[in-house]
């Protein structure tokens, strides 16, 4: 039986759930792969309990790329410096390399292929997006027969926890961002779930796959979850829709959409009934139709499961092209400005209760500029606060609207895009 001795940087949440695994499920992971995997080497900032003292310890977790004993280098400690070059450098050194690191993969793409490529190297990344969901190897692989037309993906716990406490509890988004940190669902400092960022992330990922194209992580539209008030989830309730935080794909053509921004979508379509911490991701494609996959996007042997997975691959030879086409065949992602979306919109305005009858009151905020499909009025005193949903329209018509209403009428006034899936 061959053996497959892996070095191991990061030692946190995931890099506990990879060890964890490798150690209790040992037997049936060889049973799989006729391989023995062991850990020869890990590197932390600082030492950890749980790990077998015998095994070497490495504080600079780019001495791992150097050590001889080291197969593979597993990359679970995040960011974009010290990660990077632990990375290359293993390439360089001609050992394969398993990552979580979604944010590296999005904003470093291009050279890290360049380089993988240079070097024959080996990268597995199942679980930088989704957690356990095997939604990279599904996109390499089971939808390689078909083009990817477009893909709606719930990617962060954290956000659908917050929308879903919001709307199942009537509370408003800060209370609603306190519990789910109290919970363990979000980070002390939030910044990069809350704001659409990790979402992001990996947007850019599964979307450079379905085009293959190089990641082009700076021209993604990116809005969070700290923009939608109270107000708009019940709206969006009466309405009949729920408000999810959506990583965007669509092909359309010669260019395509990567948006991430909090979006209604019927209560009806399957991708708004996951609720809570849970991840989905909703794909069309020309040949295999629609498809969707749910499950836990986070966690210490969530995560892990992906890397182990990935581990396996490897012993087993098997891997694919990192965007689904030689490096040479990637394109430049031509990325649609939102300006030019057309859809439908759910706007959201503060009125001044003297100035405002509800009599002709769409017509008087609106004129004839905007289709108007549903609206709903609520009284808050010296002020109105009411909600509408638009036919489908151009987005920059939509805010040349709002940006000349009367503002002795309105006080305020916010849009959120609605999406239709059908599915």
């Amino acid at each position: 039986m061959k053996k497959l001795r892996i070095g191991l940087a990061g030692l946190g949440t995931v890099g506990k759930g990879v060890y964890e695994i490798l150690r209790k499920d040992a037997a049936m992971l060889s049973k799989r792969s006729d391989t023995i995997f062991e850990i020869t080497a890990v590197a932390a900032r600082t030492k950890k309990d749980f790990v077998d003292a015998q095994i070497k310890f490495y504080d600079n977790a780019v001495d791992l790329a150097d050590d001889q004993n080291v197969d593979v280098v597993v990359e679970v400690m995040g960011g974009l410096t010290v990660a990077k070059e632990l990375i290359e450098k293993a390439i360089k050194n001609g050992k394969k390399v398993v990552t979580a690191n979604k944010a590296l993969l999005a904003e470093h793409g291009s050279e890290i292929i360049e380089l993988a490529q240079k070097y024959n190297g080996h990268i597995g990344f199942e679980a930088s997006t989704a957690g356990a969901n095997p939604v990279i190897k599904t996109f390499r692989e089971s939808f390689i027969s078909s083009e990817v037309t477009e893909f709606y993906a719930i990617l962060n716990g954290t956000c659908n926890f917050i929308l879903t406490k919001m709307r199942d509890e009537g509370l408003d988004y800060h209370t609603t961002l306190a519990e789910a940190q109290k919970l363990g669902y979000a980070e002390a400092d939030p910044t990069l779930d809350v704001k659409g960022i990790d979402t992001a992330h990996k947007l850019v990922i599964l979307s450079s796959i379905s085009a293959m194209t190089k990641p082009n992580f700076k021209a993604v539209h990116i809005e969070g979850v700290d923009q939608v008030a109270i107000e708009d989830v019940k709206f969006a309730d009466e309405f009949g829709y729920k408000i999810k935080l959506l990583a965007i794909y669509k092909n359309l053509g010669d260019k395509q959409q990567q948006s991430v921004y909090p979006a209604l979508i019927p209560a009806t379509d399957k991708i708004a009934q996951v609720d809570g911490p849970f991840n989905a991701v909703l794909v069309n494609t020309t040949n295999a139709s629609w498809n969707i996959s749910v499950g836990r996007g986070a966690g210490g042997l969530t995560t892990g499961s992906a890397v182990v997975a990935d581990l396996l691959d490897i012993a087993m030879n098997r891997s694919s092209y990192l965007f689904a086409a030689p490096n040479a065949q990637l394109t430049e992602a031509k990325i649609i400005d939102l300006n030019n979306r057309q859809g439908k919109y759910f706007l959201r305005l503060t009125l001044n209760k003297e100035a405002a009858q509800k009599s002709d009151l769409v017509a008087k905020i609106f004129g004839d500029k905007i289709e108007i499909s549903q609206a709903s009025f609520v009284d808050k005193g010296e002020e109105i606060i009411c909600a509408f949903l638009t036919d489908s329209q151009k987005e920059q018509d939509v805010i040349a609207v709002l940006n000349q209403l009367d503002n002795d009428l309105v006080k305020s006034a916010k849009f959120l895009r609605v999406e239709e899936t059908h599915f």
